[in-house]
């Protein structure tokens, strides 16, 4: 909200209250290359963005919006399942895109531009931007070079990564055979590459080998205070998974035996503002508010003998890999560099810089203007993506932004990669349980078109009804039935009674009456929280008070009885008209979250696409607008309740 804020007076005001955005970039997390979407897709890395997006374009104009997203195409993941294909990398990667691309068609999802990070229109621009991160990193000390072990397979004479190994988990409890190199998924058990039992590679089933090799790895630590600072300005603003989540792991900690607690205690009231806690393996662990009060209390124990270890695992991560297919790495700056590739995360964190560019490139601007959508601190950036990757895209993502910055131990300014926002949700279940092919409960999102022949706004309304951003929520499927009944019968009946009776009463044009007092009450407070909600994508809870807001044309009917003429006719004008009032404002609000639905709507009430803008709610459909017929909105569903009062 704007710091000098006027009580609203009417809808236009309301929306005066609100700051927008200069411009703004919206995008979702990346899915491979390997398969078609599935509904967990939808549901978090799809949908939700492009509700974003639309709401957005409506609020800043399209031009100063850009949606963009692709196919994660690097790394190991892509490799394999092309050569388990039998097929050319480039070919099995073209069509998994035109299959993934057509899903999103079918679900009017409005990308301006969908692409990959391998695609001949992204790839040269992708690479260059990566590749000139990782000489700003370097330049900043931001890099360290690491020699580790790793598997080789000795008849391939390559390195493989650690999911191309399996073998018996070494938990003697589980009987897996499958398990990857450092994790078993069956027990959850982790451990080292040394502890697999029967190791096999999964490209050619020769026995691989641990072989050095040098990696760069990504210090994280150098930046932490920053991201501290940062991640603190998100308290009340990010959900609060996300930042319960990155606050805690930036949080500078050292830790140390209990056996040293007494005098830890004995010297605590004279050390600087800290927290303490009790960890695993009998250590006791400090926090602190920064490095400098943190190495302070460290060296002052360290200095009477303590033994103290930096919590800082966290912050150290290796951003190359010895996988042929992706982005080489600039050799110019160490020998050491051919024939690495970078990591695939920092690939994917990068990636939608370079996509704002193809986007702008496709849509015939400069590409420079990416800057104007990434660098300016009035813009907004809205990354959507699962649980499972907020450490990616909050501590990766906002080291490797700071750390190329000209200076890295301050916040952005103008000019610089401005930190992002990121809407974190839940895992997806499907009739209670987590997605399984073997289970029979997987879906991918062409089969909840095709085969069980729903539309694709039942399924975007109701993913986006689910509380996600808060919990793992349930897609079930006599609840989605239920939903869809509710939309093709009391919230079908909101559009066309106003439409039936106007044409069999009113002529077919809005009557000439004046907006009632309640409604327009009604509309400052669902438009105050539009508003609200939208910013933060709270389209849950927001749907259910949008839902609540159109039942004010029953209740309009049912007190005034417009397609009634035994009625007074000046209430009946009064209510009908306000009725078109709703109508609209309902259509501009659903429009983000059901577009095609929305626009037979609008066409409905012969309204042109221009109208589809923030700022035409609250403002009437004029007396005399002819109205067209009644189209067809939600689909109808078998035994559809009656709209109920």
């Amino acid at each position: 909200m704007n710091k000098q804020y006027t009580p609203p007076t009417d809808v236009k005001s309301v929306i005066a209250n609100f700051k927008r955005p200069k411009k703004a970039v919206v995008t979702g997390g990346m899915p491979y290359a390997n398969g078609p979407l599935h509904l967990g897709h939808l549901a978090g890395a799809v949908i939700p963005p492009d509700v974003m997006a639309r709401f957005l374009r409506m609020w800043i104009g399209e031009e100063n919006v850009l949606f963009v997203s692709g196919n994660d195409d690097h790394g190991s993941t892509s490799e394999v399942a092309a050569m388990q294909a039998g097929i050319p990398i480039r070919e099995f990667i073209d069509g998994i895109h035109h299959k993934q691309k057509t899903t999103l068609e079918n679900y009017g999802i409005s990308y301006n531009v969908f692409t990959g990070t391998s695609r001949p229109e992204a790839f040269p621009i992708h690479s260059d931007l990566s590749q000139n991160f990782f000489r700003k990193l370097h330049k900043n000390e931001m890099l360290n070079k690491k020699v580790s072990k790793q598997w080789f397979d000795p008849k391939l004479n390559r390195f493989l990564q650690d999911r191309n190994v399996v073998g018996k988990c070494p938990n003697p409890n589980c009987t897996n055979v499958k398990a990857y190199s450092d994790s078993c998924e069956d027990c959850g058990a982790s451990y080292e590459p040394t502890e697999l039992i029967n190791p096999k590679s999964q490209l050619s089933d020769a026995t691989p080998e641990l072989r050095d090799t040098v990696h760069w790895w990504l210090d994280m630590w150098k930046v932490s205070d920053q991201l501290k600072d940062w991640i603190q300005t998100k308290k009340s603003k990010w959900r609060t998974v996300v930042f319960n989540e990155v606050n805690e792991t930036v949080q500078p900690a050292f830790q140390f035996d209990n056996t040293h607690e007494a005098l830890y205690k004995e010297l605590k009231e004279t050390f600087p503002k800290h927290k303490s806690r009790y960890a695993p393996g009998k250590k006791v662990v400090v926090q602190c508010e920064n490095k400098a009060d943190m190495n302070s209390i460290k060296k002052i124990l360290e200095d009477k003998g303590v033994s103290c270890s930096l919590l800082d695992g966290w912050a150290h991560r290796s951003i190359t890999r010895d996988v042929l297919w992706g982005i080489p790495m600039p050799t110019d700056i160490d020998p050491d560099l051919k024939n690495k590739t970078m990591y695939v995360w920092p690939d994917s964190l990068i990636a939608p810089v370079a996509f704002s560019q193809v986007a702008l490139k496709k849509a015939g601007r400069k590409e420079e203007e990416y800057k104007d959508f990434w660098t300016d601190p009035e813009a907004k950036i809205y990354q959507f993506i699962g649980i499972d990757n907020v450490y990616f895209y909050v501590l990766m993502q906002g080291a490797l932004w700071l750390g190329t910055q000209a200076e890295i131990n301050r916040q952005p300014i103008a000019g610089e990669l401005q930190l992002t926002d990121v809407y974190a949700v839940y895992h997806l279940m499907v009739d209670g349980e987590k997605m399984s092919k073997s289970k029979g409960n997987f879906y991918t999102a062409d089969q909840l078109l095709n085969e069980k022949g729903y539309d694709a706004d039942q399924i975007r309304y109701f993913l986006t009804l689910l509380s996600l951003a808060e919990k793992p929520s349930n897609f079930d499927f006599n609840t989605f039935n239920e939903r869809n009944k509710f939309l093709a019968g009391p919230l079908n009946a909101a559009f066309e009674k106003p439409i039936s009776a106007v044409h069999s009463k009113f002529d077919g044009a809005v009557p000439d009456g004046k907006l009632m007092d309640k409604v327009e009450k009604e509309t400052m407070q669902i438009v105050t929280r539009y508003l609200k909600q939208m910013e933060k994508a709270e389209y849950s809870t927001l749907l259910f008070a949008i839902e609540n807001y159109a039942r004010q044309v029953n209740s309009l009917f049912t007190q005034f009885k417009p397609h009634d003429d035994r009625f007074d006719e000046e209430q009946r004008k009064d209510a009908l008209f306000s009725c078109f009032y709703v109508l609209k404002n309902i259509m501009i609000m659903l429009y983000p979250f059901v577009p095609s639905t929305m626009d037979r709507l609008r066409e409905s009430l012969n309204l042109p696409a221009s109208v589809l803008s923030i700022d035409e709610l609250g403002v009437a459909i004029p007396a005399g607008h002819k109205i067209n017929s009644k189209g067809h909105y939600f689909p109808a569903v078998e035994n559809a309740e009656e709209i109920s009062e």
